[in-house]
């Protein structure tokens, strides 16, 4: 140190150093801490999807089997993280459908047979307790089509995503996730009015998967671009002003030119859900109200052989397979749904429902 006790620049360097040896290092010449890293959940891109078709699926249920039915999403992870709930690990069902158009892939629902055994009979207007048949198959096949049916209309609305589902085909599961590799798994719990929560899985495979996360997350590029957009005062959508009427005048009737622009009314116009018929509390179902089904009145059949037909003419009489003043079918879209017996009203011929079809009729045209 020098006389007037002032540090010389090598007893400084000399200090520095050895608090730097010594762990005392300033703050600025310290290395970064690496914050802890955790292993990225790749399935979460997928959770759009997953929750919409969960709605779908609370809301087509609850219509089929007439009892409140609710979907919850409860765990979403990347296939080989997945965990099997402990009542898939025997006795399920795969059921499985394809989906097309602007994703590609197929999406599978992991059953186990007791549940399937009470969504199947509580659509056939049973009690729910029933034991698993190989006839429940067909039953939970056409709630799944059902599922996957209302849910095209609301994925294009909602997500844009332009899909179309195949008709589900069921086999058995084996209970284990050895084929989850590159998939998006989700848990959810199904909850059934008066019955005990059950847990099933949704799968979408390594096809599927890896198409709906790319489109989830251009969205999501795109969600953020117009946030950031709006944080600046600015908007992605161009505004659109009234056009300023003749002469210059104030639209509100004043004098001068300087009125305010006017917003053009929108584009569209507010739709309202259920169409003609008005709401009827069920999204899924509002959307089909407006849909026009064919309704068929079939009186009998029979077949003939091609030398009979040729030889038909005026006159001819075909007898049918069905006896006088036997109930005719109604058939709604090729389905036999009642039977009847023939009416006129008002010089137009009718037909008075006499009995809707049983549950294990219903069950076997589903085939």
């Amino acid at each position: 140190m020098a006389g007037d006790g002032i540090l010389s620049q090598d007893e400084i360097d000399l200090l520095t150093k050895s608090l730097l040896s010594s762990g005392d290092a300033p703050a600025t010449a310290a290395a970064p801490v690496a914050a802890p890293t955790a292993v990225e959940n790749t399935a979460e891109a997928a959770r759009p999807f997953f929750k919409v078709l969960c709605e779908q699926a609370s809301s087509v249920v609850t219509t089929v089997l007439s009892r409140a039915v609710d979907f919850q999403l409860q765990w979403l992870v990347a296939g080989e993280n997945s965990v099997i709930p402990d009542e898939l690990t025997s006795q399920s069902l795969y059921i499985g459908v394809e989906v097309k158009k602007a994703v590609v892939g197929k999406m599978f629902f992991a059953i186990s047979k007791p549940e399937v055994a009470t969504l199947s009979d509580l659509m056939l207007m049973g009690s729910g307790h029933s034991d698993y048949t190989d006839e429940h198959k067909d039953a939970i096949c056409e709630i799944i089509n059902q599922i996957t049916g209302s849910c095209i209309t609301v994925m294009d609305s909602q997500l844009h995503l332009l899909m179309d589902f195949g008709q589900a085909s069921v086999s058995d599961f084996s209970g284990k996730n050895d084929d989850f590799k590159g998939c998006a798994v989700a848990t959810v719990l199904v909850k059934i009015e008066e019955f005990p929560d059950r847990k099933i899985l949704i799968v979408l495979d390594s096809s599927l998967f890896p198409a709906i996360r790319s489109k989830m997350s251009s969205k999501m590029s795109y969600a953020s671009a117009d946030t950031s957009l709006a944080s600046l005062g600015l908007s992605s959508t161009p505004a659109f002003a009234a056009p300023a009427p003749s002469g210059g005048g104030d639209i509100s009737g004043g004098g001068g030119g300087g009125g305010a622009p006017v917003a053009a009314p929108p584009l569209l116009a507010p739709q309202h859900s259920g169409g003609p018929f008005g709401s009827t509390g069920n999204k899924a179902l509002d959307l089909l109200m407006d849909i026009e089904l064919p309704i068929v009145i079939e009186l009998g059949r029979t077949q003939m052989s091609l030398k009979r037909i040729l030889e038909l003419g005026p006159g001819a009489i075909v007898e049918m397979d069905r006896l006088a003043g036997e109930p005719v079918d109604i058939l709604i879209n090729g389905k036999v749904v009642a039977r009847g017996e023939v009416v006129v009203v008002d010089e137009n011929f009718g037909v008075r429902i006499l009995a809707l079809v049983s549950p294990e009729e219903r069950l076997k045209l589903l085939r």
